[in-house]
């Protein structure tokens, strides 16, 4: 492949190598793994600006959780639980619970802001999950561009996601710190509030799936908010162990947070530079193989392994069969009765010339078409005499291949006529 011609800084800032004219599709990879660093090398300075992007919106959600645990922690240190009252009398039993009660306090009255931080977060989420999908199919991309239609395509949808989370969100987590509350207080029926904080626990990690995976088909598919639902609630099940490897892979920079000291500081610069960019590109990466396997087949128009680049390896892979069924159903002409070499990027190539070269380079370029074109002449002359290079042997291939279709067709036919009768 030839190397890239030299452009301006704002050139490629502007469009990326992949919307030059050289850019070459071969050289995609051939696996999800295989894409996902091929993104992330390639692509590094793009994934920051979209994370930085996508953090400016998602700051007065995280304001929001920091206010929360600050203002837990400031009537912490006003509030005398353990201290002794006067010369040597320890606090009154009924004290008992006057902490889980200032969390719930603080959850009932702080959370209840959720859906306008989450307003102004769907504005960064359908931006970014825009961008990141477009990096996932290997399209060219602009970020500033992109973003804001990205923005403009999905921003209505993932709101309602978002507001139906944030309803969620808020009853979970009040349904929890009330549940701490009557515990520490030694309500009667203590198994009641443990059951309730069970099924809060259970019910904002499903639901927390549900939304991840709603965003991203937001962005992939044109689908009615109760299909998104069901599609998501499906996904959320049928590929459980999956969901939870890919959601501990996306979220190693926040999981950091958990530790003190040089980690958090860890997890916190790189939260900042690409956290959120991270987590997309994992999950849109992992949600994409879902859709070719499980999805695509089933949505008309929909264009499975985008982004996937099929080598052809071997005489009997995919790719060089439809060469072949492809180069049979031609009608005979000096063209196709000529062989041609399957092209598979993975043998012979053309020696790079560079921009400022030598008398050795062109020797090395001259060399190598050579070599090209005796390898070419090589194979003409091997499979010269192939029955699927000669008039006969085209022939046959053509009624065999016409044989095939007519029973398909009959068979179809006789698969429509026994289910109307009997319906």
């Amino acid at each position: 492949m030839a190397k890239k011609n030299k452009r301006g800084l704002l050139d490629r800032l502007m469009m990326g190598s992949e919307k030059s004219e050289d850019f070459a599709r071969a050289s995609l990879p051939s696996n999800r793994w295989e894409l996902f660093w091929d993104i992330f090398k390639g692509r590094f300075g793009k994934l920051i600006i979209i994370n930085l992007l996508v953090f400016l919106f998602c700051l007065p959600f995280i304001a929001l959780l920091l206010f929360r645990t600050m203002s837990i922690s400031a009537y912490g240190t006003t509030y005398p639980f353990s201290q002794g009252f006067g010369v040597g009398y320890g606090a009154y039993p009924t004290m008992a619970g006057w902490s889980e009660s200032i969390v719930f306090m603080v959850n009932a009255t702080l959370l209840i802001f959720t859906p306008v931080a989450f307003f102004i977060a769907a504005i960064g989420i359908a931006g970014g999950a825009y961008v990141i999908r477009n990096m996932v199919w290997t399209e060219g991309i602009f970020v500033a561009n992109d973003f804001w239609r990205g923005i403009r395509k999905n921003f209505k949808q993932i709101l309602i996601v978002l507001l139906m989370y944030s309803l969620v969100f808020y009853i979970t987590f009040l349904a929890i710190s009330l549940s701490d509350k009557n515990l520490a207080q030694g309500m009667p029926y203590a198994w009641i509030y443990n059951v309730i904080k069970v099924i809060a626990y259970v019910l904002i990690i499903i639901f927390s799936v549900m939304t991840l995976h709603m965003i991203t088909m937001s962005v992939t598919y044109n689908l009615k908010l109760r299909h998104l639902i069901k599609n998501s609630f499906v996904f959320t099940f049928a590929l459980l162990p999956n969901n939870v490897l890919f959601l501990f892979l996306g979220a190693i920079p926040f999981l950091l947070l958990l530790f003190d000291g040089f980690l958090m500081i860890i997890g916190m610069l790189l939260i900042f530079l690409m956290g959120f960019s991270h987590f997309l590109l994992v999950w849109t990466n992992y949600c994409q193989w879902g859709y070719d396997k499980f999805l695509n087949d089933k949505v008309k128009g929909a264009q499975k392994n985008k982004g996937i680049y099929a080598k052809v390896k071997g005489d009997n892979s995919e790719a060089l069969k439809k060469y072949k069924e492809q180069l049979a159903m031609v009608k005979p002409s000096s063209l196709s009765t000529k062989p041609i070499k399957p092209i598979t990027d993975e043998e012979l190539t053309l020696a790079d010339l560079p921009t400022s070269f030598s008398r050795r380079d062109i020797e090395k370029l001259n060399e190598s078409r050579r070599v090209l074109y005796e390898d070419h002449e090589k194979y003409i002359e091997e499979h010269k005499n192939d029955a699927k290079f000669t008039q006969g042997g085209q022939d046959a291939e053509v009624e065999k291949i016409r044989l095939e279709r007519e029973k398909r067709i009959e068979k179809a036919k006789r698969e429509l006529a026994k289910r109307k009768r009997n319906n």
